[in-house]
């Protein structure tokens, strides 16, 4: 998979004038995309933490590729600006 260009992050407030400016269905779609997408990191970030301390609790040590996944979260949630 080729490799974006740097741009700046979309807002979620920017993601709400956009939607009441464009009533082109394409755009929407667009825009409930990009709010699924975040959703869905949210999620898989919960289930992140679920999977790490249950491994944790378990008494397993730290999985560099858990470790590494973490690290994709938090880069993610970061441009989000969480």
């Amino acid at each position: 998979m080729s490799k974006l260009p740097e741009f700046e992050t979309v807002t979620t407030g920017e993601l709400r004038e956009l939607w009441r400016k464009h009533r082109d269905p394409d755009v929407r779609r667009l825009i409930l995309e990009v709010e699924r997408g975040r959703r869905q990191m949210d999620e898989v970030d919960s289930l992140y933490r679920s999977i790490n301390e249950a491994y944790l609790r378990a008494g397993g040590g730290h999985l560099v590729a858990l470790y590494r996944f973490k690290i994709l979260l938090v880069e993610e949630k970061g441009r989000r600006g969480f």
